[in-house]
């Protein structure tokens, strides 16, 4: 797994890094048959028999966010053995999920050396704790969007139009944060005041939403947060969630001068999605375990950051499974429960056998 944040790029990849730099790249990578690699480029979705992988890299990135990470997911049942087919999974008692990480030199019994891989078990998931999973495909992410449509809109010369976007997703001010906009009609015609409104968003330096617009139509689409980019960012991943209202007054008129809907205009939301398995979640779920092996003070200076596995712009498919793990009370008089959640994201999880294994596993049958 390569790490190049700041300008360590060099030490890899022959190549100026400093941070203002911006780069294409093609890449050829070879690896055993038995692992898949990734890059922060357009990644492979399977494995291939000859572990020959091509990348590729469109847009223009800083080098150090080339990266390559190679590994491979795996089940183990209760004595750690490997699981190689459905029906191993469904004759364990208990299950582990394994990420293999860099082969390292084992001295072996017998006196001699081989090299194995480091695997990183999960907790124990038992089968008598009676497991569920959540497995799917990997889903992109959709920013929220309204839509403004003014085509059977009265539109007063004159009057002020004001349109306010109200902001659900700052947890600070729930509700509260707002942008409001707000024109002097010239014309009558309806398109002339989309017109205006449009170049009025547009401008505002610090807006959180893209204006789009088609004759007497408003789009306006939510934007991707600027303060959470990057596999190192110290910010999780959020989406912009809003709410919008459009209103008009009568200027000069102290005692009309109330706000009051517009006649025919109609606003329509379409909710985002924050996605499934997107690179940032993963980004998230990683930092958050890294708890679990010491490393707690993600925040504190100097920061010392744990090198992360997740790949920028990667799609993984995912797994979520909860169970109830069992043990026996330190008087060793009953049986006492936790709960767990186990987390897995990888590229072209659904339909392997980690997968099927899994599913069989919960099952307590063979799941084709």
């Amino acid at each position: 797994m390569s790490q190049g944040q700041a300008i360590l790029t060099r030490s890899w990849i022959p190549i100026q890094d400093t941070p203002s730099v911006r780069v294409t790249y093609d890449a050829k990578v070879k690896t055993p048959k038995d692992l898949l690699p990734l890059m922060s480029a357009i990644n492979p979705k399977e494995k291939n028999a000859e572990g020959i992988y091509t990348f590729k890299m469109p847009q223009p990135i800083a080098p150090y966010l080339i990266a390559l990470a190679v590994g491979d997911v795996a089940l183990f049942d209760e004595n750690k053995a490997l699981i190689k087919t459905a029906a191993d999974a469904v004759n364990a008692n208990s299950l582990y999920v394994g990420v293999a990480g860099e082969k390292m030199n084992v001295t072996m019994p017998d006196g001699t050396v081989a090299q194995k891989a480091n695997i990183d078990f999960s907790n124990e998931i038992q089968k008598a704790s009676k497991p569920s999973a959540v497995i799917g495909e990997y889903v992109a992410p959709v920013e929220e969007k309204i839509v403004i449509t003014l085509t059977n809109a009265t539109i007063i010369a004159g009057n002020r139009y004001v349109l306010r976007i109200v902001y659900k997703d700052m947890y600070e001010a729930a509700w509260q944060f707002t942008h409001t906009y707000e024109v002097y009609a010239e014309t009558t015609t309806a398109k002339d005041l989309v017109d205006a409104f449009l170049k009025k968003i547009n401008a505002h330096k610090n807006r959180r939403v893209q204006a789009s617009a088609s004759a007497a139509v408003l789009t306006l689409t939510a934007m991707p947060k600027d303060d959470n980019e990057g596999v190192y960012s110290l910010n999780e991943y959020s989406v912009v969630s809003m709410e919008a209202s459009l209103y008009e007054t009568i200027p000069g008129a102290l005692l009309a001068n109330q706000p009051k809907a517009v006649v025919g205009a109609t606003i329509v939301k379409t909710a985002g999605n924050p996605g499934k398995g997107y690179w940032k979640q993963v980004r998230d779920a990683e930092v958050r375990n890294m708890g679990y092996k010491g490393h707690v003070f993600t925040g504190a200076y100097p920061i010392v950051e744990q090198v992360r596995k997740v790949v920028e712009d990667a799609e993984y498919d995912y797994a979520i499974i909860e169970n109830d793990n069992l043990y026996l009370s330190n008087d060793n008089q009953y049986i006492k429960t936790t709960p767990l959640t186990t987390e897995v994201y990888c590229p072209s999880l659904v339909d392997s056998i980690v997968d099927k294994g899994i599913r069989s596993f919960i099952a307590g049958k063979t799941i084709a």
